[in-house]
């Protein structure tokens, strides 16, 4: 018998012990509620929750941001509720002035009260605020479109190949045989052959044929004089009506000065991209690069920008090339504009939306002129008494009537502006339940991963408990078997 080494309490001892700790972890997790409290309960479980928790965070978040956004648009559409119900009033005086049954001091007191309700217009427009943010001043206005006109001669005589021109900072490389495609494009679709619609693509010049109109094995294509072999088709069957192309390639041509080229029997001339066609084709490249801003067209060598509305507008634009320096005209093209309002409306980047909210004040509603003298029209910002714009004239049967036409004009623009906003808040609120159904629905996936099972945690806890206190007894028995050695002594 061996007393020194109790091998069966030390076993006993041991399984007591993984018998208690099994407990303890079983009494952590019905404690929290939570299956996994620490990393090692379940390491890629818990980086799965976390990430499940920021984004159940942000989604509920967003849907606050959302209902602030409703908030928001509703103080500026009260506004011009009531905005509108000026302009409603000022109508009706307008017409009221224009009957020839008042008098002059009849109308001098309708002035009165167009030039008052005239100066509250501006006074809602100054003064509309979320928290502390102007509405509807023209600071959350979108950039309006403007144009701005070029002289493209400067720049089509000035190109080389290799150039590298600068168009409100977007560089463009210039390359004489992609401008020579480009200017037969447009020079073919200018002058129009029946049955053709001219394109490039990829460097080759593509002649699509019309559907209805009947197919030719092949385009007969010459370049001074040479025919050119290379010209692919695609789609095009003989004595067919439905549409096909024609490849050009012209990666290899070398065009000459007043050299020619002949597409179906039709003449045109090729200039090396070095004179006014180069400005025609100027503009098809930076339509290319610069199409989301401008829209680009030439005409009579002037090259216009059309500056498309949602972009910040310039005060002039750089149009230069190595040496090329072009003055330029502008037309309708404001100062540089707000971003408006951005509605962060999800839990990641990239996920908002904007709002544009015009100037809805009265010069911008057309109801005033510029001036600031005391002519009896003067009309205030609406914050002091100094007189900053003209309101509309009705002293006169002619001026009150085209002050109808100018209030109904207000009217309509304010009615545009409220049903923008009013589809706006419609959709947020859209917005607001799908980011409720996708929380909920994140977080159930989350509490599958996270939470415990409170029954299974139970029973796993009895469980452990029971073998604990079997481990007890047994640890207790296997402690009184070396006693027996007592015997033999005796």
């Amino acid at each position: 018998m061996i007393i020194n080494n109790n091998i069966p309490a030390l076993n006993t001892h041991r399984q007591m012990g993984i018998n208690q700790g099994a407990a303890q972890k079983a009494m952590e997790k019905l404690s929290s509620g939570m299956r996994i409290n620490k990393a090692g309960d379940d390491a890629a479980g818990l980086a799965i929750s976390e990430k499940m928790r920021a984004q159940v965070r942000g989604l509920d978040q967003a849907s606050r941001n959302s209902q602030d956004g409703i908030s928001l648009i509703q103080t500026a559409e009260g506004s011009l509720g009531e905005t509108q119900n000026i302009l409603q009033r000022m109508r009706e005086l307008a017409t009221q002035a224009a009957n020839g049954t008042n008098t002059e001091s009849d109308r001098n007191e309708i002035q009165k009260e167009i030039n008052d309700l005239t100066s509250e217009i501006n006074r809602i427009g100054n003064t509309t605020e979320f928290n502390t943010q102007k509405l509807l001043n023209g600071e959350k206005a979108a950039a309006v479109a403007g144009v701005i006109s070029v002289d493209a001669d400067a720049i089509a005589q000035g190109i080389e190949a290799g150039d590298n021109l600068t168009i409100a900072g977007t560089n463009i490389d210039i390359n004489l045989t992609d401008i020579s495609a480009k200017e037969l494009a447009a020079a073919i679709n200018e002058e129009g052959i029946e049955g053709f619609t001219a394109s490039v693509k990829d460097g080759n010049l593509i002649i699509t044929q019309n559907a209805g109109f009947e197919s030719a094995a092949a385009l007969e294509v010459r370049i001074d004089g040479v025919e050119v072999s290379n010209v692919e088709t695609a789609g095009v069957k003989p004595g067919e009506t439905i549409a096909g192309e024609y490849k050009i390639d012209l990666s290899d041509v070398n065009f000459t000065d007043n050299g020619e080229i002949v597409i179906d029997g039709q003449k045109f001339e090729i200039v090396g991209g070095t004179t006014d066609e180069a400005a025609l084709a100027l503009a098809i490249l930076a339509n290319e690069e610069l199409s989301e801003k401008y829209n680009i067209t030439n005409n009579n060598d002037v090259l216009t920008f059309e500056q498309n509305s949602g972009f910040e507008s310039a005060t002039g634009l750089d149009v230069q090339g190595q040496t090329i320096v072009v003055d330029e005209t502008t037309a309708g093209v404001n100062t540089p504009a707000s971003e408006g309002l951005k509605f962060q409306i999800g839990a990641n980047e990239n996920q908002s939306m904007s709002l544009f909210i015009s100037d809805m004040r009265a010069a911008a509603l057309g109801i005033t002129t510029a001036g600031t003298e005391d002519s009896g029209r003067g009309v205030t910002d609406g914050t002091n008494n100094d007189i900053t714009e003209q309101a509309l004239d009705v002293s006169t049967h002619e001026g009150a009537a085209a002050a109808i036409t100018a209030i109904q004009n207000a009217i309509d623009t304010v009615s545009g502006e409220r049903s923008k906003l009013g589809a706006t808040q419609n959709r947020l609120e859209h917005t607001i339940s799908n980011l409720n159904n996708s929380s909920e629905n994140l977080s159930a996936a989350e509490s599958r991963i996270r939470d415990v099972d409170m029954a299974k945690e139970v029973m796993e806890m009895t469980r452990a408990n029971i073998l604990s206190q079997a481990s007890q007894a047994m640890l207790a028995q296997a402690n009184q078997a070396p006693q027996s050695v007592l015997q033999l002594l005796g």
